[in-house]
């Protein structure tokens, strides 16, 4: 633990019904300090988490906080530390960090460049075509899609896909399911295995522990059972992957499906926790307490190659979280 650190606050933003991810975090700052809380905060404060978690502060949409109403509440509250868990709000802060940073509050975000080549899923393929893990082919129109392939996949370019997304779909299909997005992106039905990777990366870019668990009950593009695994292959290629998208910093989640010829293909990176991270936290990942202690300019205390457990298994059952 820091000696003698600072009483201060971490702010948890997008609370909403996140609470198994809170109190996981909430466990990674305790080991740093006793003095060092977790504010949960949100724009709607009868949101779930609110009423069962210890601290929850409400805080006013994103698009009416300029620099001076959010310096104003960080100190209000005596944030020191900033950990967004929405892809909608990442923008936000990684184009604050800087001036966060200058206020001596810091934040465990990418860079915004870093950010946008993840959240545009053509971009994000196009750049990652000859990964050493390959982002499945993607296109901008159905005319464009490969041969050799007769069921398909179309989402929405920006965005959250699982809510909109059309899956195994032939092509009459496909087309009428486009018809009904904003901005498709068309992609070829990759059958297989699919598992999720997480990883921190410190602020020079290297690459602390990359984690693989198995995503075996997914809802709404959520794993509700998960169990991690090893496979050091497959662990340095994530690493040389998340490489080539310079900024990443902090954590870092990637999909991944494994076809029937062992083949990884890239479905998507996310750099911030999901919802099954406390997993990933409980295996001994532990990027909330890693980001801070560098925030502290505690880097000594991060472990180069942590230990981290495999045969660990999360189920979620209405909104409650088990590991074991």
């Amino acid at each position: 633990m820091v000696e003698k650190a600072d009483h201060f606050n971490v702010l948890f933003s997008s609370l909403s019904a996140k609470v198994a991810l809170y109190e996981s975090v909430k466990i990674e700052v305790a080991t740093i300090s006793s003095n060092i809380n977790v504010l949960g905060v949100d724009s709607d404060e009868s949101c779930i988490g609110s009423k069962k978690i210890q601290y929850f502060a409400k805080i006013p949409i994103i698009e009416k906080l300029d620099r001076v109403s959010l310096l104003n509440f960080c100190k209000k509250h005596n944030i020191r530390f900033v950990i967004p868990t929405r892809d909608g709000e990442l923008p936000f802060w990684a184009e604050q960090q800087d001036f966060l940073v200058s206020n001596e509050i810091g934040v465990m975000i990418s860079t915004r460049l870093a950010i946008q080549i993840c959240e545009d899923k053509y971009t994000f393929a196009e750049h990652l075509r000859k990964a050493p893990i390959p982002a499945i082919q993607t296109s901008l129109s159905s005319i464009s899609l490969p041969r050799g392939h007769d069921r398909f996949v179309v989402k929405e370019r920006k965005g959250t896909a699982s809510y909109s997304i059309g899956v195994n779909l032939n092509k009459k299909d496909l087309l009428a399911h486009s018809k009904k997005l904003k901005d498709p992106i068309f992609q070829p039905q990759i059958m297989g295995r699919e598992f999720s990777a997480e990883a921190w990366i410190d602020k020079n870019g290297k690459c602390n522990g990359v984690l693989l668990r198995w995503r075996i009950n997914v809802v709404n593009g959520e794993s509700h059972k998960s169990i991690t695994f090893k496979n050091t292959i497959w662990e340095k290629k994530l690493i040389k992957t998340f490489k080539m998208i310079s900024g990443l910093k902090g954590h870092v989640l990637a999909q991944v499906i494994v076809d029937q010829n062992e083949n990884l293909h890239l479905i998507e990176v996310n750099p911030r926790l999901g919802g099954a991270s406390p997993l990933a936290l409980a295996a001994g990942l532990n990027s909330v307490k890693w980001s801070i202690l560098e925030f502290l300019e505690h880097s000594n205390e991060i472990p180069l190659d942590p230990a981290l457990k495999d045969n660990l298994q999360l189920i979620k059952t209405n909104g409650n979280v088990h590991i074991e």
